[in-house]
């Protein structure tokens, strides 16, 4: 690669990671998006919920390779990075803090949909509970933890070297949820028919969230992928109609005002500046 364009993306990672994230799964959602057009030119045909399925997470790689690209083009330490994969070594709580509080969360949405709107109690939706560990593993690999060595991995470290933790927070957050876009048009995936808008302050309040873990045990990505993990999987426990529900107006408006609420608590308790009590991971360790 010429040394100009190395010089330019060393200027400007964050930027550079986020166009080829976009770049990457944008590409792999385009045939889906465009799925009419896509059957008339293409000889492969989208025909059934397993190709769109593969689609989907083909594009979900997009943050991971850009992230993994760009630190090596700009001369990082590939292994450092990665190396934020095996941070597990960190304080139990955050551990029952990651696998929990989603959880909690579509408990508590659910809850006030039942008590406060007039919610109807579904036990049918506690029957998927057999089904959580194999959803969780799934998606911990493939269905949104394999984003979390891109937006926190990579690219939150570097922006709190310019940016307080919340400003990263926010900024990381509005990206994320743009990326998803897409998918809003995509029959059969997990953003289809949600409200965009909810959807839209569920996520940059959980990028809060996501901040606060990451910093607090000292940039461990294995944590964030399992509270990633959680929070995509969490949907299906809501008591007022299951992860089915979650397709309509009022259980997102909840889900999204309980994101926001924890994010709010952990700006208050913890300060903007940091969002930890513990020192913030930054430039990593072998980083030029």
């Amino acid at each position: 690669m010429p040394s100009r364009i190395r010089r330019r993306i060393s200027d400007r990672p964050v930027t550079t990671f986020f166009v080829v994230a976009y770049l990457v799964s944008w590409s792999a959602w385009a045939p889906l998006v465009f799925s009419d057009w896509w059957a008339t030119w293409s000889p492969l045909v989208l025909a059934d919920d397993m190709q769109t399925m593969v689609f989907i997470m083909v594009g979900g790689f997009g943050p991971l390779v850009a992230a993994g690209l760009v630190t090596w083009v700009i001369g990082d330490s590939v292994r450092e990075w990665a190396g934020q994969l095996f941070r597990w070594n960190v304080s139990i709580r955050y551990w029952v803090f990651a696998l929990l509080f989603p959880a909690v969360a579509v408990i508590t949405a659910s809850a006030a949909h039942i008590a406060v709107f007039g919610g109807q109690f579904d036990p049918e939706s506690t029957g998927v509970l057999v089904l959580y560990p194999v959803l969780f593993l799934q998606v911990f690999l493939v269905g949104g933890g394999n984003e979390e060595l891109g937006w926190r991995g990579f690219a939150l470290p570097r922006l709190q070297e310019s940016y307080s933790a919340l400003a990263s927070s926010l900024l990381i957050g509005v990206g994320w949820f743009a990326w998803h876009l897409p998918l809003f048009l995509v029959g059969g995936s997990s953003q289809a028919g949600v409200p965009v808008y909810y959807y839209g302050v569920a996520v940059i309040a959980l990028s809060v969230v996501f901040t606060w873990l990451y910093n607090e045990t000292g940039g461990s990505v294995l944590l964030t992928m399992v509270l990633h993990a959680s929070v995509n999987t969490g949907g299906i426990l809501y008591l007022a109609g299951g992860g089915a529900a979650l397709q309509t107006n009022l259980p997102n408006a909840l889900y999204a005002v309980v994101f926001l609420a924890a994010a709010l608590v952990l700006v208050a308790t913890y300060g903007p500046e940091r969002l930890a009590d513990a020192e913030i991971p930054t430039r990593l360790s072998g980083s030029q």
